[in-house]
């Protein structure tokens, strides 16, 4: 019996998903495997000045905090920024050997607190090198080192790192890792780009080039910055420090679910044709269980086998990034549900950005 066109047609469409889930999962490995891991060089003899900027971080900067003051380095000094925060963010920073720098009421009209608190610290700064650091990182005691050493030898105006992601929940283990390979896949080839956990950079190219002033008001500041300090000609570098800093993004899942919206929020305008590709991946992915169950129901053996090779390709795809993560291998079969969650996430943050609602995160309202 010849299949008909109703058959053809969703039969075809699989196949095309199932070959564009092997070229993502296969450009999203590239990215990562092609940065490079900084070495411990020749002890710099550069000073430093690490910048946290830190709004309600009780829970973490006595951990970022201690892991920055023991950093295995001849000249820096390590300043906590308090963004008017309303718990013992100050006191616990101060008590490990840190400054704190205490900001009071909002940040100016058009800035981002994170934007308007590392430029704060950065403007009172005269050390040839700041380094920008989130309050939920923990550094190992040559990360300072390693990072000016790498910046220095490849001559660098500026260098971010990809830090090793800590999950502790089974939210964090079904989404970070699915997230991080559709972020990797949709990065620019072209130039490379920056992770707001950690930007190393010389204070006289932040001076010349604007830094965070430069892009005061936008929510993944750190992607543009990079690409600011690329259109201005700047030496820029993305590089692998896994062995070098962590961080534990989110502690709960209303954490994770405010951080995903805000990031998606700005992606799907930020990456163009790139994230309106993904964002049409991400919502075929969520239909493949649904669709799988109803090949099931109606017995349609061809559509059943078809939605679960695209859940099998996912998973296939994923096992790099959750060992990367050390996350459980058994964790990529349940990739249908971190897809479904991703999916949410980019249905709500359109929406937001839509009616121009901006979205929530340390208790702000952030809008573009």
């Amino acid at each position: 019996m010849m299949p008909t066109l109703l058959q053809i047609i969703p039969a075809l469409l699989l196949l095309g998903l199932l070959l564009l889930n092997l070229v993502v999962a296969d450009r999203a490995d590239r990215y990562f495997r092609r940065l490079s891991v900084p070495r411990e060089g020749q002890l710099p003899t550069s000073s430093a000045a690490i910048i946290v900027p830190a709004r309600n971080e009780a829970a973490n900067i006595g951990r970022c905090a201690s892991s920055l003051v023991a950093q295995k380095y001849p000249c820096f000094s390590v300043t906590i920024v308090d963004d008017d925060s309303s718990d013992a963010t100050a006191e616990i920073a101060a008590n490990v050997g840190a400054s704190v720098l205490p900001l009071r009421g909002l940040p100016p009209t058009g800035w981002t607190g994170k934007c308007n608190a590392c430029d704060q610290a950065a403007q009172r700064s005269d050390a040839d090198w700041l380094l920008f650091t989130d309050a939920d990182t923990y550094h190992q005691p040559n990360a300072l080192r390693n990072a000016i050493a790498y910046a220095e030898q490849h001559k660098l105006d500026a260098l971010s790192l990809l830090l090793h992601q800590e999950c502790g929940t089974f939210a964090e283990r079904i989404v970070l890792p699915l997230a991080y390979q559709n972020l990797f896949a949709a990065l620019p080839s072209d130039h490379p780009t920056f992770n707001g956990q950690f930007i190393l950079i010389r204070r006289q190219v932040y001076q010349n080039s604007g830094g965070f002033g430069s892009v005061r008001g936008r929510v993944m500041e750190d992607v543009a910055l990079a690409d600011g300090l690329c259109r201005q000609g700047y030496k820029i570098a993305l590089a692998n420090g896994e062995a070098l800093a962590s961080v534990r993004m989110y502690r709960d899942s209303r954490a994770l679910w405010q951080g995903m919206t805000k990031t998606t929020f700005t992606a799907a305008k930020d990456r163009g044709w790139a994230g309106f590709a993904l964002a049409l991946l991400i919502f075929c992915n969520a239909c493949l269980l649904p669709l799988a169950l109803i090949a099931a129901v109606i017995s349609a053996p061809w559509l059943l086998v078809l939605s679960l090779l695209n859940v099998l390709a996912v998973a296939l795809g994923l096992s790099n990034w959750l060992r990367r993560f050390g996350v459980p291998a058994y964790y990529a079969l349940l990739n249908p549900i971190g897809t479904i969650f991703l999916w949410l996430v980019g249905v709500v943050a359109t929406a937001r950005a839509v009616f121009r609602l901006g979205v929530r995160w340390k208790d702000r309202t952030i809008r573009e």
